[in-house]
């Protein structure tokens, strides 16, 4: 690697942020998030609050050289500003799925800096901005905080500049030694292949996103039972879409329905806020055998997901792609994808925000994705965020099945109201 003037080396890549570039390299794997804010502001300060934050996450001023070693590594761009496209309006629901549909369809070349880009349906007394994101130098809480740090920035709040984010295997490696096993799924348990998944043609089609808001009333009645039923929000939301999923394509009540689930592993390994791929996943079978199934399949998505949710888990998986994407084969990592990890659809809920949604005179009114596809063909891909009682889910897919999000809502109402 050639390290020219303005530009430093800032790390290597981590075993999960080498699959996401190789991965990328194969078929686009950035995501896309929007945040809907209310209250005046300009187009000069949003563009001064990106440059705000830039200062204050390393990764977020990044491209990917691999370097003398054969390895992928993060360098440093100093005159690299996130690109800002600006678009009068936008206010209607039509409008912002438009948007994160055309920003999903546009892939990042990984060796140019930053990694990240922007975009702002503007008008002055409301805005929404779009930002995309190379899949190796963030996951979906990550730039969940990278808004909160926006609208921080827009209320004229200081920023502080962060240190270069460790590695997901350099703190794993710390805490793993000498912890015993323990029972409980593998990484390689929580892959095991299904029917493998097939690469849609690269037509040139643009992928299709649809959004849905839940009423707070609905979303309280939903945790409220979920608390009841020994389950969590989260698994009740993954039992309800694959519920809608195995009843609009008519299969057998008994077969179950592979999701994907990622989990933020910031508070298993004590992380903070930095911008970085903080993240573990896990395939977990669901089998909601009609609405009487809903609350048994959500135990069991929510059981699952807690028996991973462990040092030990996460080793094993860093293991698995250590063992497989060492030799830097796109093809190879491709099919690993294919595979090992073929899913019905995916579900990354980023939860409640963990922080206010109000900066001086500006309001978040809505977190939107993250907006992602692995391209594969028929799938579907939804992201949850919950602001103020308000629960967003993005729904993407280049096969979308239309009827979806409305099945899916009456399933969580008749689950509500279903007796115990």
């Amino acid at each position: 690697m050639n390290v020219t003037s303005g530009e430093s080396l800032i790390r290597r890549l981590s075993w999960t942020e080498r699959l996401f570039w190789l991965l990328d390299q194969n078929s686009p794997r950035h995501f896309v998030m929007a945040a809907q804010v209310d209250g005046h502001t300009s187009v000069d300060q949003w563009r001064a609050a990106l440059e705000a934050v830039q200062r204050r996450h390393p990764l977020l001023s990044a491209g990917i050289e691999v370097g003398d070693d054969g390895n992928p590594h993060f360098y440093r761009v100093a005159a690299a500003p996130i690109p800002l496209r600006v678009l009068r309006g936008g206010t209607l629901r039509c409008e912002l799925e438009a948007e994160l549909a055309c920003e999903l369809g546009l892939p990042f070349d990984p060796r140019r800096a930053p990694l990240i880009r922007a975009a702002l349906l503007y008008e002055p007394e409301r805005a929404t901005c779009i930002l995309s994101t190379h899949h190796s130098i963030a996951d979906g809480r990550s730039i969940a905080f990278v808004f909160r740090d926006l609208l921080q920035a827009l209320a004229r709040t200081p920023l502080q500049a962060l240190p270069v984010p460790p590695t997901v295997d350099d703190v794993v490696d710390r805490a793993a030694p000498g912890r015993p096993r323990q029972a409980g799924p593998t990484a390689l348990d929580a892959v095991a292949p299904g029917r493998p998944a097939r690469y849609r043609a690269r037509d040139g089609a643009r992928p299709l996103v649809r959004t849905l808001q839940l009423a707070p009333e609905l979303v309280d009645r939903l945790r409220h039972r979920a608390r009841e039923e020994g389950t969590s929000l989260h698994g009740a939301l993954c039992s309800g879409l694959a519920l809608s999923f195995a009843e609009l394509m008519d299969r057998p009540a008994t077969e179950p329905v592979r999701i994907w689930s990622p989990m933020d592993v910031r508070k298993l390994l004590g992380l903070g806020e930095d911008c970085a791929v903080l993240a573990v996943s896990a395939i977990i079978p669901a089998v909601p055998d009609g609405l009487r199934g809903f609350w048994p399949a959500a135990r069991a998505i929510t059981s699952r997901l807690a028996e991973t949710n462990t040092v030990e888990y996460l080793a094993d998986g860093l293991k698995l792609l250590s063992q497989n994407i060492g030799a830097l084969d796109v093809t190879a990592a491709a099919q690993l994808m294919a595979q090992r990890f073929a899913f019905d659809f995916v579900v990354t809920n980023l939860g409640v925000l963990p922080y206010d949604t109000r900066f001086g005179n500006l309001r978040l009114e809505a977190l939107w994705g993250p907006v992602v596809l692995s391209g594969f063909e028929n799938e579907h891909v939804f992201g949850v965020s919950t602001v103020d009682g308000r629960l967003a889910l993005s729904y993407s897919s280049y096969t979308p099945m239309e009827p979806l999000l409305a099945v899916f809502e009456q399933n969580l109402c008749a689950a509500c109201a279903a007796e115990a």
